[in-house]
């Protein structure tokens, strides 16, 4: 690993872990920002969405929001060449809040998305036995819920045997033995590639970031040449252009891009501090943007051709499945049943399942990892052992799901312990780097390390567009948690044979349950712990003495200074309460940033407060 010679002005990049190659950077990007989300959520939201018609705010929203986004993370990240937390407690000592919220979302993400690859290797093992498990031939006829079976195996299979689910979310039913072999087996299998940093993660990227995209092909030739795989695709994308008049539409689009594409987590951060100053971030961020949202479009067409197959040869319509996993342990159990050679094609599918999951959790794990060795406390710490404490930690908060009742589980944290706060991140993070940091310094900073300046396009969505549209998703998302009763599609059983006396069965075995006390408070502290770190620091640290970051010895050079002036909460009021006439008492002089040099706070809120002004 090489060192860069453009230095931040911190003691601990001199020896900062970097990328072996700009490809590794790459594919570990794109099998961060490319998921099981893609390949279950996005088909399901189009042909929910008005097929074709929903490319439109989706392509818009990708535009405006996602991939200015990821640009500006990776800039920061690569400028700044350290972890989250580090990083804006270096912007503002009262902005320390956003990483360490950053740390707490991609900790919760870390806790529940492993046991989507749990389940998926769950099916990987059980995709070698001949027959597969979920045809009609394995339903027992000695069993009281056989004609439940009968109608629908798949489904049967994935409640009754595979995760074994229990009727309630407080009916724990004890843990499920295969799922917690494979549970073990994913943990393992994050650890060994992520224990040496980039240098590790980058060898690996190199497999699990282009497997997924050899199977999905090899997906696509089959599925495409499946009878009744044209009316799957145009299920998919027959337009609607009547829904576009739906709101619900454009924040589902915008959902889907903010999610897609892991911006907030910090672990974008992470990988682009690892980077070499000198590297053209933006190209970087459109690509890997492009290519998530492009395998998003092709996943789809990959899994509605093989729904069109199942329609012809099930009768079931390729417009009733379920989005998430739903789609995955159900519908497409359901269809590769029916095709020839099912083993081969149910195991190269689970498998592909398996690596992109893979892929996801090796950043969020990342994300937390590399803001804690930016501490001092840690960065004498060898990072394999650092690295063993966070997952072990992370095994075994996320146990609980290995349960019977670990579908719901599941579902809490997914509905709950990310979606908000983790708009609220980018909406601060958006607040925080254009209006206290600065844009004009921004704009140097990207100048210097890509050779232009951004574009206005970049500029307005940075300023103006991106932050408000995080606002009108974050508000409309409160609006629907609060009028929406908060329940959980709880499994009941077929009307024939319910698992429950007491609960009666429906025509799709689902029933919605409200969430019982303790988990709407679960779910309340699930929101609530990332966030509460930005008003606990920006009240803590409101008058800390601001240290500006040296500018980087070759900007200086270039005459890349901009006049800066510090920022405080004292000063904004000051300046607030002259625009409307009253009094300003306020004492000090400041002294401006002249010359190419770097302006030093010799604390801002001081009453005899002054800056020095010395080379970097």
């Amino acid at each position: 690993m090489g060192k860069d010679t453009e230095q931040a002005g911190s003691p601990n990049e001199e020896n900062r872990a970097r990328w072996g190659s700009h490809l590794e950077f790459l594919l570990a990007g794109v099998g961060l920002a490319v998921g099981t989300g893609n390949v279950w959520r996005f088909p399901y939201l189009a042909q929910k969405n008005g097929g074709g018609a929903f490319l439109v705010p989706y392509c818009i929203m990708l535009a405006v929001e996602g991939v200015p986004l990821f640009f500006m993370e990776l800039a920061l990240g690569q400028r700044l060449q350290q972890g989250s937390i580090k990083i804006w407690s270096r912007i503002r000592p009262y902005l320390k809040g956003i990483g360490l919220a950053q740390v707490v979302v991609s900790f919760s993400m870390t806790v529940y998305y492993p046991i989507v690859m749990t389940w998926c290797m769950y099916y990987f093992y059980l995709s070698f036995r001949n027959p597969l498990p979920w045809v009609e031939s394995e339903c027992d006829s000695t069993r009281e819920d056989y004609s439940c079976c009968v109608s629908d195996p798949a489904k049967h299979y994935y409640y009754v045997s595979a995760l074994q689910v229990t009727s309630s979310i407080s009916d724990n039913g004890g843990f499920v033995n295969g799922v917690v072999i494979c549970w073990v087996i994913s943990w393992i299998l994050t650890y060994a590639c992520l224990f040496k940093g980039p240098e590790s993660l980058g060898k690996a990227a190199y497999f699990t970031a282009t497997f997924p995209y050899v199977v999905l092909f090899c997906l696509f030739c089959r599925g495409v040449s499946l009878e009744g795989a044209g009316k799957g695709i145009q299920v998919l994308f027959t337009p609607d252009f009547s829904v576009l008049y739906d709101p619900n539409v454009w924040m589902d689009a915008a959902g889907q891009i903010f999610y897609s594409l892991s911006v907030g987590f910090g672990a974008l951060i992470c990988f682009a501090s690892y980077n070499p100053i000198k590297n053209n971030c933006c190209k970087d961020a459109m690509f890997i943007s492009l290519v998530n949202c492009g395998t998003s479009v092709f996943s789809g067409v990959v899994v509605y051709s093989i729904l069109g197959f199942r329609e012809v040869s099930t009768g079931i319509k390729v417009a009733d499945v379920e989005g998430g996993p739903g789609l995955a342990f159900i519908a497409y159990t359901t269809a590769v049943a029916e095709m020839p050679l099912p083993q081969l094609w149910a195991a190269a599918f689970f498998f592909m399942m398996v690596t992109l999951a893979l892929n996801s959790e090796f950043g969020t794990v990342e994300a937390c990892v590399t803001p804690l060795r930016d501490f001092k406390i840690f960065s004498k710490m060898r990072r394999e052992l650092l690295c063993l404490i966070v997952c072990c930690v992370m095994f075994l908060v996320g146990l609980p799901m290995c349960c019977r009742n670990g579908l719901y589980v599941f579902n809490l944290w997914d509905n709950y312990s990310v979606t908000i706060p983790l708009l609220c991140v980018g909406l601060l993070e958006c607040i925080g780097i254009m209006w206290i940091y600065g844009m004009p310094r921004f704009l140097k900073d990207i100048e210097y390390m890509t050779g232009s300046v951004p574009h206005m396009y970049w500029q307005i969505c940075w300023k103006w567009v991106s932050p408000l549209l995080l606002i009108v998703v974050l508000l409309s998302s409160l609006i629907k948690k609060m009028i929406i009763p908060e329940t959980y599609e709880a499994f009941v059983g077929c009307e024939d044979h319910p698992i429950n006396d007491d609960i009666p069965g429906t025509p799709n075995w689902n029933r919605k349950i409200p969430f019982t006390w303790w988990a709407q408070f679960f779910a309340a502290l699930m929101v609530i712990a990332p966030v509460m770190w930005i008003p606990v620091f920006i009240f803590w640290k409101r008058n800390a003495a601001v240290q500006p970051i040296p500018y980087l010895q070759g900007m200086i050079d270039q005459g890349m200074v901009v006049e800066e002036e510090p920022f405080s909460f004292g000063d904004e009021w000051q300046k607030f309460k002259k625009r409307i006439g009253l009094k300003n008492n306020r004492a000090g002089n400041q002294v401006g940033n002249t010359g190419g040099c770097v302006i030093e706070n010799k604390g801002a809120r001081d009453p005899n407060f002054s800056q020095t002004v010395t080379k970097a």
